[in-house]
Parts: structure tokens; sequence; C-alpha cells
């Protein structure tokens, strides 16, 4: 990866397992990580984290993936 371009993912999944391995392969991989338990967590993140890509489970508790 370039050193001038930071690729930033957000990782959304009620799963903590799922979140955590997730995160962590993509940060092995050089990427910026960020994550988020629900779907309303990941909206308050994006505005913040201003990811590139986001990694969204579709079946959640609060708000599912097709909401957010």
């Amino acid at each position: 990866m370039s050193d001038e371009t930071t690729h930033r993912i957000l990782v959304v999944d009620d799963e903590e397992y799922i979140r955590d391995l997730l995160a962590t392969s993509l940060r092995f991989q050089q990427f910026e990580v960020a994550t988020a338990a629900s779907g309303f967590e990941a909206l308050r993140t994006v505005a913040a984290f201003g990811p590139s890509l986001i990694l969204l489970d579709v079946t959640m508790p609060d708000l599912d993936g097709f909401e957010v």
C-alpha cells in the first residue's frame, strides 16, 4: 500500500468475535480499522472516522444493515 493513501475500513457487526477477527485481519494488511457493534454506533462512527469502505452485517438487533 502507498504511504500517501490511508485506507479506512469500518467493520460493523453485533457479534464481537466477528468484529475482532475482521479488524485484526485488516490491520495485519495495514488498513486503518474502526469497529461498531450496532447500527446506531455505525452511523456515529461514519461521521467521525470517514471510512473508504464499510463491512456491514445485515442482521443486527437495533438497526439492520439495510436500515443503516
